[in-house]
């Protein structure tokens, strides 16, 4: 009877330290998947900041490109604006320009014969 006692207390001490041992191995693994959990929280963590921060700077660029693109559309009114009036002003000149030279040439033709007749 001892010795079954024995044996029994045995194989109990035996089943203890394997549950033990296990018990052991299963925390480290929990604190190691604990410590990977808060690394990977705090990666996200400074992911989502980053993406704000990046979202922010997207929205502000944004309004810079609408602000831009409107002035160039104002831009390229004047420009056509002052390109409408420089080829009506242009036409008048060249118009003025020829009458100017049709003028010399009569000029010069009745100056130019009245000084080779006396």
């Amino acid at each position: 009877m001892i010795e079954k006692l024995e044996r029994e207390a045995g194989a109990e001490a035996t089943e203890k330290a394997y549950c033990d041992e296990q018990i052991a191995k299963t925390e480290a693994k929990r604190d190691e998947l604990s410590d990977d959990v808060a690394k990977l929280t705090a990666k996200i963590d400074s992911a989502a900041s980053r993406s704000a921060e990046l979202k922010e700077q997207v929205k502000a660029l944004e309004g810079e490109l609408a602000a831009i693109t409107r002035e160039q559309a104002q831009m390229d009114k004047m420009r056509q604006e002052t390109h409408a009036a420089y080829s009506e002003a242009k036409s008048d000149v060249d118009l003025g320009l020829t009458g100017v030279r049709k003028a010399l040439a009569l000029l010069r033709e009745y100056y130019g014969a009245g000084a080779a007749a006396p």
